[in-house]
């Protein structure tokens, strides 16, 4: 998910009590339509050197540079994620079999990154589910592009031609490799949660879920059905989500306003406003612990500091007031669930300085 951040200059020039801006694409649709944004936002990033990702550029028509805060923004992102799954990964580094579950998974590409990553042991089989829309679409991405397809066609029978596979896949809206699962599905109703038995996922392995800007999208009840499937689903899991809060501020309101402009409005920011909020969400609902930082707070304090160096050299950066405005009002949420209270004490999210 991706948006345009209000200017500070608009903060204190409306009236905080209007009424909300009227949807006039449906919401499924708006949502839909932020995969080519967020896309976009990720390869500008990937071009200005602050991570790299051979693959993104494929899932983008027209190339776009963004402005040095959503560049950093973004960086800070998928450093975050990539840290967070590395700790995942070496939990349960003796265990040869584990999961990864991409929730909304739109345009992203951190499967196939993983899978060009030499440094990591290819034990997992990463599942991605998303409307069936967008699995259409990215399927056909994968079919245009003979990179994308080496990442996972390696693992087909050989006997089958890779394009009339994918062609069949189109159709059908399901990708099922050895390592890579890629299916549709609806998150509002669990009844399409079957999708996951046809790709045939193992719900007694270490599985790790991925949500960024999605269960903040949908009715409170249902992303609570969600993380509470999980939960109930996997012993030995953990759930990433990325998502706004702070919605009652001035700025927050200013935030909410731009998003329902766009046709896709914030359904359960209300439910969880603030980061405790967010704890109690997850703890009530299955998870045995629950640590959560904000933007500001994981680039400052969890991503290395040694890629915080590298970064800030690549481009000239004035905006610090937009940037704590805007990093303050996102969270990361890292829950875990174990029957190992070792592996709970040894997860580090909220308690580390840069280690």
């Amino acid at each position: 998910m991706s948006f345009s951040i209000p200017p500070l200059s608009s903060i204190g020039n409306h009236n905080s009590h209007a009424p909300r801006t009227s949807i006039k694409k449906s919401h499924k649709e708006s949502i839909i339509g932020t995969n080519d944004d967020a896309a976009s936002c990720k390869l500008s990033a990937v071009n200005v050197g602050y991570y790299s990702d051979p693959f993104v550029k494929y899932f983008v028509k027209h190339p776009i540079r963004r402005q040095p805060l959503i560049n950093r923004g973004f960086f800070s992102r998928v450093e975050c994620i990539e840290q967070l799954v590395s700790q995942f990964f070496t939990q349960y580094k003796d265990i040869n079999k584990k999961q990864i579950i991409s929730l909304g998974c739109g345009f992203d590409t951190y499967y196939f990154r993983l899978m060009n990553n030499k440094d990591i042991k290819k034990d997992f089989i990463y599942f991605e589910v998303d409307y069936d829309q967008v699995i259409s679409n990215k399927i056909k991405i994968i079919q245009n592009h003979k990179e994308l397809q080496s990442m996972i066609d390696q693992e087909w029978d050989s006997k089958y031609d890779t394009n009339e596979k994918l062609a069949s896949m189109v159709n059908h809206q399901k990708v099922s490799s050895k390592s890579y699962r890629l299916g549709s599905i609806d998150l509002t109703n669990l009844e399409t949660f079957k999708i996951f038995d046809e790709l045939e996922i193992d719900y007694n392995v270490p599985t790790l879920f991925l949500s960024e800007c999605v269960l903040v999208y949908i009715p409170t009840k249902c992303g609570n059905d969600v993380i509470q499937w999980a939960s109930n689903k996997f012993s030995e899991s953990c759930f990433i989500t990325y998502e706004q809060i702070k919605p009652n501020d001035e700025f927050g309101r200013m935030m909410i306003k731009n998003i329902e402009m766009k046709g896709c409005p914030l359904l359960s920011i209300e439910s969880f406003p603030e980061i405790d909020d967010q704890r109690k969400r997850y703890n009530n609902l299955g998870w045995n612990k629950t640590e959560i930082l904000d933007m500001r707070h994981v680039y400052s304090d969890f991503i290395n500091k040694n890629r915080i160096k590298e970064t800030e050299k690549l481009e000239i950066f004035d905006e610090f007031e937009e940037w704590d405005l805007i990093q303050g009002h996102y969270v990361y949420v890292f829950a875990m669930k174990s029957n190992s209270p070792s592996i709970l004490d040894s997860y580090y999210f909220e308690n580390t300085k840069n280690k």
